[in-house]
């Protein structure tokens, strides 16, 4: 008896299936603003992030799925200039044309490669879209997003508006760690493989040296100029976001008599990552 009704209980469960929630659903590019939205809005909307952990945000194509689900979606808020936005948001918009699309960069200090002066205006050559690296942009962003949030859900200002208030404090509470932890560093000079970090490496006064160049794998000649200033400048560690290769960076610590610290800025829990980046770059300095 006892066995027919779980076979019965089992048979009502899988008829009814998991029960959808009744939230509106953002949708975000990246991981780390899953944790900028959940900041501001709380338990208000579901979060749907468009490239999934360990895709590249350069490289990612939305799946048939998405772009279904993208149809039902309240608004879509945008990161900036990586490759998976400006491959995708006409498309997008072309198919979902009820899709608010909100860019979140628009107050972004962006960093570029070159500038070129047109009339009263300058277009970015080389643009590095990792704005999310520093608490200073996450700030822009954050208001940004503040702005998107309440003007796709209007009934809920006040709570919004609290939430953003707290986060915008806990941004400044991180940037007095982070300000803490590199202002002690005796050298301010590390190397990375993908340069992911070139916004917190201007915000805090560090030197970024890429592996990586305009993208592409590294060269011989530069792999062999960055060994010879690894062991000019005594730098031990190589850091690398989880989602490369990391054979040229192993090659590079054997060469150097380093190591290979794995770091992931793309991580959902954007403020605890920063503050574990900024943690093994301080380590590291013990390795030199």
């Amino acid at each position: 008896m006892r066995k027919l009704l779980a076979v019965i209980l089992i048979a009502i469960l899988g008829c009814t299936g998991p029960q959808k929630s009744d939230k509106p659903t953002v949708a975000v590019t990246i991981l780390p603003q899953k944790y900028f939205v959940g900041k501001i809005a709380g338990d208000l909307v579901e979060v749907n992030v468009l490239v999934p952990p360990g895709a590249s945000p350069e490289l990612y194509a939305l799946m048939p799925s998405q772009m279904t689900g993208l149809s039902t979606t309240l608004a879509w808020l945008g990161i900036g200039k990586i490759g998976f936005e400006e491959g995708w948001v006409d498309k997008i918009q072309q198919s979902s044309p009820k899709l608010k699309y909100f860019d979140t960069s628009k107050q972004a200090d962006w960093i570029a490669a070159e500038e070129e002066q047109h009339g009263d205006h300058v277009h970015l050559h080389g643009v590095d879209p990792h704005l999310w690296s520093a608490p200073d942009e996450v700030k822009k962003i954050a208001e940004e997003t503040y702005k998107a949030l309440v003007q796709v859900l209007p009934g809920h200002k006040q709570v919004l508006t609290a939430n953003y208030a707290k986060f915008q404090a806990e941004i400044d509470s991180l940037d007095a760690e982070l300000k803490a932890t590199f202002d002690q560093l005796p050298s301010k000079k590390f190397l990375i493989f993908h340069p992911s970090l070139t916004y917190l490496a201007r915000q805090y006064g560090l030197e970024q040296v890429a592996m990586e160049l305009d993208g592409k794998e590294p060269s011989p000649k530069h792999l062999k100029d960055l060994a010879e200033l690894a062991k000019k400048e005594n730098i031990k560690a190589i850091f690398v976001q989880k989602e490369f290769n990391m054979d040229n960076a192993r090659q590079m610590a054997n060469e150097i008599g380093g190591e290979v610290i794995q770091i992931d800025p793309l991580n959902e829990n954007w403020a605890d990552e920063l503050r574990s980046i900024a943690s093994k770059i301080a380590e590291a300095e013990h390795l030199q």
